[in-house]
């Protein structure tokens, strides 16, 4: 998803580029079950359908940059949070791991 935004600047109508973002956000989504994975994607196709539309992109005009710049960037922030809530599932789940294995081990020494 960081390289279609990053290669697609957005600005205009285009239906492919967002339907290719909704396709990826819904499979990653779909591959975690996480809610707030899912709240992250869901705000990611929603600033998409803004930044590949023919007008919805204005309103988030800053005087320093334009609303495509902008939403450009919160997409990118976004996806920032959604990988680093995967590595925190990622480590939650390996201190499990960890736990129960050293669990096992001092039943096994008993």
């Amino acid at each position: 998803m960081r390289d279609l935004i990053i290669r697609h600047r957005g600005g205009s109508q285009d239906e492919r580029v967002l339907g290719k973002l909704w396709d990826l956000s819904r499979k990653a989504a779909a591959a975690v079950d996480d809610s707030n994975c899912r709240s992250l994607l869901s705000a990611v196709e929603g600033y998409g359908a803004q930044l590949f539309s023919e007008s919805g992109h204005l309103k988030w005009a800053r005087p320093e940059m334009s609303g495509a710049h902008f939403l450009r960037l919160q997409i990118l922030r976004e996806l920032d949070a959604f990988h680093m809530r995967l590595l925190q599932l990622q480590l939650e789940a390996t201190q499990d791991v960890a736990a129960a294995l050293a669990a096992d081990l001092g039943s096994a020494r008993r």
